[in-house]
């Protein structure tokens, strides 16, 4: 569903945003809110209002994205 969402973005409004709601509502069910899947689906979606102007709900959801990737990165051992 997220890659559909992504053929049909395009500036403005369009049937890319609710199919991109859909696959994140998807993913946080199913894999969590902090699977590298998840964090795509909501990069995109806040990709999705920064193209149509809503910068608030953009600037939440990129925020969202950023502090998942911060935890799982911290979860990971790395061995020398």
């Amino acid at each position: 569903m997220n890659n559909l969402a992504g053929a049909y973005d395009r500036p403005g409004p369009g049937p890319g945003g609710p199919l991109y709601e859909q696959a994140l509502a998807g993913c946080r069910r199913v894999l969590g809110d902090d699977h590298p899947d998840t964090l795509a689906s909501v990069n995109n979606l806040a990709g999705t209002f920064r193209a149509v102007g809503d910068l608030a709900r953009a600037v939440l959801l990129f925020e969202q994205a950023l502090a998942g990737c911060r935890r799982c990165s911290a979860t990971i051992t790395r061995t020398p």
